[in-house]
């Protein structure tokens, strides 16, 4: 070649570089006089000769992979500087042979190279927590598979294998992938996508073992961008299913009931997490959920083409079993429980516990909507405080029974959501009494009452409802008007009043503003004292120490001796006036009897009670034998059915009015 070819090739190559539009993105960087002079140079040291083929592409290749050029535009110049040598070059037709051959072998080698380059600096696509989900797993193991297959220039290292008999075709049918996919509905996009790599991978080995290098780097390149999507996509389905998880799962249990002919679904409850709470702390009742969520995780992967779960809301786990036996899930129960005892010897630091499960068996499609599965998790609780640590709910008529329950909580709904939009709330008062003289009354504490057709239900029966429906502050507004509404009658009952409000109920703005307007206006004269429980007056201490420092409200700790509450702050708190009273826990009357270690709770409480200026009130004292007991621990006021019953306003004020009542 003469220098003339030099140029007129370069100019051609510098030509396809700056002025094709395809390429204008990388206009600056192709048109750099760096690269362009050492293509230029690269073209003046060229030797036809087939056997250097694999040596210059390597050198050629180099060059284009340092300037992160793509394989296309060297296999688009190289073409270029071909078809210039064999029109203006080459003067007879073995020598254009020869250039083909050789052309032809310096872009399968290229392949060759970039390929190589393209597996050494290869990067699985990580996403997180979900690289250790089953889609996920199941293939980054292929996908690495391949890529050690390659740098090792053995396919045979390579499972090839059809998309049908790959272990992530089988693990799509498992619960929890169907129930990922489910929510999004695109099984179907995932099971392709996952036989076009397969497709690939298959013709990437053909192409690569008969070192057809430029169609296997393009294939390969192929394989890449299927592969990306893929992860992508699973990546996108577990963070879709993850961010609502407990919800996801009951759209699919619901789901699952219309195509699954055996289904179990059931319950793990850490029993009492309420008491370790109070007994420790909120900490180590977080380790205790983790515990358990660990162990049931171990077992769940061994069982993952059986059943799925989710967490409930504090200390309880979901699970559903699909196509399995019965036998195979006493086995997973059994499971559980050993590896749940191993994992407890190595905390020793932790409470004891028992974790209490239920079973049901669905034999056919619930009557229920999809955003009522979560009746079914109630049931099962409620069944889990019926009685024994485990409950299998199998026979026939089990499902009938939860349907029948089903249909009776939906009715107390109903019925609670229609009370409470037309206002069919009264209240009743009852006395708290001097325990040293049970026949006077010292102060009386407001007890929300539900009307249904003339009768009167106490709200603490209808507690939890109120609290899964969000409509604990909707009850304590209506109770509020209520006494608004009979306070002159409760003025000429009583000085001092006691009522429940919930914390969340204290965050309202609104509420505060019309209880302290009450206080001044209607109910002045009037003393209140607002019950909050140990653990609610100390997760809400910054607002409750506000309220009393800006209004003066008076505080009530509720169900105290339980051992919840940190005393120092409880210490605290008597200390600035912020709290006046400990109504001790009634379980405390049901057992001291019969107990010394509640008989010793109570007199430290009596003891401490007394050296902070706090007066106490105990609860549920129903016999005359408790008044006696208890009047030796100096404890200030009873309260209960033998000191006198809950009773409505009216019928007080009849008796006052008839000195039936020592005021």
């Amino acid at each position: 070649m003469t220098n003339h070819d030099f140029v007129a090739i370069s100019e051609k190559i510098q030509r396809f570089h700056r002025y094709n539009p395809l390429l204008s993105q990388y206009k600056i960087r192709f048109s750099d006089e760096t690269i362009l002079k050492e293509i230029e140079n690269f073209i003046k040291l060229l030797k036809i000769d087939k056997n250097n083929a694999k040596e210059t592409a390597q050198h050629i290749s180099e060059l284009f992979i340092e300037y992160t050029i793509p394989f296309a535009i060297l296999i688009e110049d190289l073409e270029i500087i071909k078809d210039y040598l064999i029109r203006n070059v080459c003067t007879e037709e073995d020598e254009s042979e020869d250039v083909v051959d050789f052309f032809n072998a310096l872009k399968n080698y290229a392949g060759y190279f970039f390929l190589k380059h393209d597996v050494e600096h290869f990067e699985a696509v990580e996403s997180g927590h979900f690289k250790e989900k089953l889609l996920y797993s199941i293939h980054n193991k292929w996908q690495h598979w391949l890529i050690d297959a390659i740098k090792n220039e053995n396919m045979e290292e390579f499972p090839l294998t059809d998309g049908d008999s790959c272990p992530f075709l089988f693990a799509l049918d498992y619960p929890e992938s169907k129930m990922i996919c489910h929510e999004l509905n695109i099984c179907d996009y995932l099971k392709k996508t996952h036989h076009k790599l397969h497709e690939l991978a298959i013709t990437f080995a053909y192409l690569f073992i008969r070192q057809h290098y430029k169609s296997a780097y393009i294939v390969f390149y192929q394989i890449k961008e299927y592969n990306e999507k893929l992860l992508n996509l699973v990546s996108i389905l577990y963070f879709n299913a993850q961010i609502n998880r407990h919800q996801t799962f009951k759209n699919y249990l619901y789901h699952q009931t219309f195509h699954q002919n055996k289904l179990y679904v059931a319950i793990f409850d850490i029993f009492s997490m309420k008491e370790i709470n109070k007994l420790h702390t909120p900490k180590v009742g977080d380790k205790v959920i983790e515990l358990v969520g660990e162990t049931l995780n171990s077992v769940y992967l061994e069982n993952q083409g059986s059943m799925v779960y989710t967490k409930g809301i504090s200390g309880d786990f979901y699970i559903l079993f699909e196509n399995c036996s019965l036998e195979s899930i006493k086995k997973i129960e059994h499971a559980f429980d050993e590896t749940l005892k191993k994992m407890l010897a190595k905390s020793p630091h932790l409470p004891k516990f028992i974790v209490k499960k239920a079973f049901l068996k669905l034999d056919e499609p619930l009557i229920i909507e999809k955003d009522e599965m979560a009746v079914i998790f109630s049931y099962l609780k409620k069944k889990l405080k019926e009685n024994g640590t485990v409950q299998y709910l199998i026979s026939s008529d089990e499902q009938k029974k939860m349907t029948e329950w089903v249909n009776d909580y939906y009715w107390q709904i109903t019925k609670l959501k229609e009370a409470m939009e037309k206002g069919k709330v009264e209240i009743f008062l009852q006395p708290i009494s001097y325990m040293e003289r049970i026949d006077r009354t010292y102060a009386f504490e407001v007890l929300a009452r539900i009307e249904e057709n003339g009768n009167f239900i106490p709200a603490g029966a209808f507690i939890d409802l109120f609290i899964e429906m969000k409509m604990v502050s909707k009850l304590d507004f209506l109770v509020l008007d209520r006494i608004l509404y009979h306070s002159e009658m409760i003025r000429s009952i009583t000085g001092k009043l006691f009522i429940n409000v919930s914390a969340s109920t204290l965050l309202d703005s609104n509420y505060i503003d019309k209880l302290i307007e009450a206080i001044r206006g209607p109910l002045i004269g009037t003393e209140i004292i607002v019950e909050l429980t140990e653990q609610e007056l100390l997760e809400s201490l910054g607002l409750i120490i506000r309220l009393n420092q800006e209004h003066g409200i008076i505080f009530a700790i509720d169900d105290f001796g339980t051992g919840y509450s940190s005393l120092q702050t409880v210490i605290q708190l008597a200390e600035e006036g912020v709290i006046r009273y400990l109504k001790i826990d009634g379980s405390l009357t049901q057992s001291f009897e019969n107990s010394l270690s509640t008989q010793r709770i109570l007199k430290i409480i009596s003891e401490m009670s007394q050296s902070l200026n706090l007066e106490t009130i105990i609860e549920f004292v129903e016999t005359e034998n408790q008044c006696y007991e208890l009047a030796t621990y100096n404890i200030d006021y009873g309260q209960g059915y033998h000191l006198g019953k809950p009773q409505s306003i009216p019928e007080l004020e009849k008796r006052t009015k008839a000195n039936l009542y020592s005021i």
